[in-house]
């Protein structure tokens, strides 16, 4: 006798899960594909969509402005992903061992940054960095370090670094609890078998804390890639992509393509290409590191 799956527990469950599936397909699914055709037009936003087939993509992949925007956003990563990641393992690895009330005091200080709009976090530290008034140079200038107090966001080197240096101070808090989460996870006795057999601290991190903390070296990863892809306020509220595109990333360019230019198929192009690029960085991290698992 056959059963359908939709019999019983199956049905109701369905029932739970329509509501959430509806929302989802009207906000998220229906759009991904309006966007999707959308790049296949050239559409002004007020007259009729024109198809042009594949001319958006082909036309994007000899785009230097485009590729300038990717060769931004692969700096950036090392400012979303790798530092802040080394940091908070360092920082976990440390905090881990103090007192537990202090740990709760230290630990809430170092991941309050996240809790922030990354929106107000960019306009506070365009503020920080202001070449005028901003602390940051004035501090400079008060300990005899003038020569250094630079426009930082105005400057064609330093703008992407100086934005970079907010994401890390956004997201190394977030990766320090994630890493936590996982020390409290392992087996004290380990570390204490390490110490009996004369591993230093810095032997036992090596060896002991970095390889039992991969499942959280994914996730930090993966939720750390997302973002530097998908980045956008924190860049637009601090630079708007400039100066002279050089804090250009593919969000900012499909923002001025769309709301700036009226090119809403080209826009919708590098938006698709987008969303490609954090499936394809995401998976390739994924295969690798559970390759390493798996050895």
């Amino acid at each position: 006798m056959k059963i359908s799956v939709l019999d019983g527990p199956a049905r109701k469950n369905l029932l739970f899960i329509l509501p959430g599936l509806l929302l989802y397909c009207a906000f998220v699914f229906v759009p991904i594909l309006s966007a999707v055709g959308l790049s296949f037009t050239r559409w002004n936003g007020l007259s009729a969509p024109e198809w042009v087939g594949l001319g958006n993509y082909i036309q994007l992949f000899g785009d230097t402005r485009f590729f300038t925007a990717l060769k931004n956003n692969a700096v950036l990563m090392l400012f979303y992903c790798v530092l802040p990641l080394v940091l908070g393992m360092g920082l976990a690895a440390v905090v881990a061992n103090i007192k537990t009330r202090e740990q709760l005091a230290v630990r809430t200080l170092l991941f309050m940054p996240y809790i922030m709009p990354s929106a107000v976090i960019g306009v506070v530290w365009q503020w920080l960095y202001n070449p005028v008034f901003g602390p940051i140079n004035q501090g400079l200038k008060a300990i005899g370090l003038g020569a250094i107090a630079i426009p930082w966001l105005g400057d064609f080197d330093w703008a992407l670094p100086a934005v970079g240096m907010v994401a890390v101070w956004y997201y190394f808090g977030f990766c320090m609890v994630i890493f936590l989460t996982g020390l409290q996870r392992i087996d004290p006795s380990i570390f204490q078998a390490a110490r009996v057999d004369g591993s230093g601290p810095l032997y036992t991190f090596r060896r002991i804390t970095v390889p039992l903390l991969r499942p959280e070296v994914r996730i930090v990863l993966l939720l750390t890639i997302i973002a530097s892809i998908k980045s956008f306020d924190l860049i637009f509220t601090m630079t708007r992509g400039g100066p002279a595109n050089s804090t250009l990333v593919p969000n900012i360019y499909m923002y001025d393509l769309g709301f700036q230019l009226s090119r809403y198929g080209y826009g919708a192009t590098v938006a698709i290409i987008g969303a490609i690029l954090v499936f394809a960085v995401n998976y390739v991290v994924h295969r690798v590191l559970k390759s390493k698992d798996g050895a």
